[in-house]
């Protein structure tokens, strides 16, 4: 195999042999050249590893190489393959999301190339989570990491790494025409343009710092309800999938079949049984910041204030909780506590029965399932005299199912 010298190395070699830093023509001078490049590139391909690495001189001029990720554009593709993908300090945040490649992917590379030249460092430094860096990070004005680079062209390197893919460019004659753009028509008002400039930098900077801190908590919010829905199918849906399977196996056709689907609402899992005439329904609600006690109570100096308390059961917060419906209308409760050594809850059943205080218009049969609503209010009152007798203990699962059976 014959390939092409570059003799001059590579731009991470040009980059880390640099004493001082960069002028801003210099920079240009390098940006434009790449941009050239990536331009024939992303005509075809979306590179998906572009890096300092990938971008060698030849007798002064800067090619791109190493093609070994490249994706036809708008192609779709797996985050992570056996070829790799992608060099993490480089990666796209959306890359990160399995989403469709697009040459917003390469810019956003390309923007943290760009701030690399011109700062000599990576814009987030060192990171041990790139992945949390790229989606909630947010760089130094790339103007202030080198005084010699006006705010006009860091504002445009800040757009090529936006971490929304729709606040990039959409080509790169468009990156071509608003460098180009940045050192044209200053004119006697240098100081007062960039002035300006500086102060929509610091703004832009700012909402992408919100815009990170909202994505942090998504992905929070996220992770936490995969627990909450992992714990759920695999802790009570599936003994209960299994037992409905076993049920089908072992009665045979003539005693009828057993049916056990999945439903779902808008945040809320669950399953249904069907037996014959009768039914047996489960649902489970991931809480959100939503599902809180509002009330009013007296503060040390008599005044009432607004108050909102979390569900807590055994002195421990409730992260989900759910019901057992049957079709004569006796239930049972589930509750998800929040555990003190991991991630994951600790189940407990709910059984609720009416006290010899209980309202008359409640012709509930006992025991009966709260709903999501009723569990905000009455969870706070077990082992209390109340209407209601509520009394809770460690799930296990096998006495669910003997419930689940005695209904059908």
């Amino acid at each position: 195999m014959i390939l092409e010298l570059a003799n001059d190395g590579s731009l991470d070699y040009f980059l880390k042999n640099q004493t001082c830093l960069l002028d801003e023509d210099t920079c240009l001078g390098i940006f434009h050249q790449i941009i050239d490049g990536m331009e024939a590139v992303n005509e075809v391909l979306v590179h998906r590893d572009i890096k300092p690495d990938n971008i060698f001189i030849d007798n002064g001029v800067f090619k791109i190489a190493d093609f070994g990720l490249a994706k036809i554009a708008e192609e779709k593709t797996r985050s992570r393959t056996f070829k790799g993908w992608g060099t993490e300090p480089y990666i796209a945040p959306e890359a990160y999301r399995a989403e469709t490649n697009t040459i917003q992917m390469d810019m956003y590379s390309i923007g943290h190339v760009f701030y690399q030249i011109a700062a000599l460092n990576h814009a987030f430094g060192h990171q041990s989570d790139w992945e949390q860096a790229h989606l909630t990070f947010v760089p130094r004005p790339l103007n202030d990491a080198n005084p010699n680079i006006s705010p006009k062209v860091a504002s445009v390197v800040n757009k090529l790494m936006a971490k929304r893919p729709s606040s990039r460019y959409n080509t790169w004659d468009c990156v071509r025409k608003d460098l180009i753009g940045s050192v044209q028509n200053v004119g006697d008002h240098k100081s007062a343009i960039d002035k300006i400039l500086k102060n929509k930098i610091s703004k832009d900077l700012y909402a992408e710092k919100l815009l990170s801190e909202q994505q942090l908590k998504d992905k929070e919010l996220q992770r936490k309800n995969d627990i909450l829905s992992f714990q759920f199918k695999n802790e009570v849906v599936q003994p209960i999938a299994d037992f409905v399977d076993n049920f089908n196996k072992v009665s045979g056709s003539s005693a009828g079949k057993m049916t056990f689907s999945k439903v779902s609402g808008k945040s809320d899992l669950g399953c249904k049984i069907i037996f014959e005439s009768k039914t047996v329904s489960i649902w489970f609600h991931p809480l959100t910041e939503s599902d809180v006690l509002s009330h009013y109570a007296n503060d040390i100096w008599g005044e009432q204030r607004h108050r909102t308390t979390k569900p807590t059961m055994k002195g421990k917060p409730v992260m989900a909780w759910g019901g057992v419906v049957c079709s004569d209308g006796t239930g049972l409760n589930i509750v998800l506590v929040s555990s003190e050594s991991d991630e994951y809850g600790d189940w407990y059943l709910l059984k609720n029965t009416h006290s010899v205080f209980a309202r008359h218009g409640d012709s509930r049969p006992d025991p009966f399932a709260f709903s999501s609503d009723e569990l905000l209010k009455e969870i706070h009152n077990i082992g209390v005299m109340h209407i209601y007798n509520l009394s809770e203990k460690q799930l296990d699962i096998s006495e669910l199912i003997d419930f689940i059976s005695n209904a059908l």
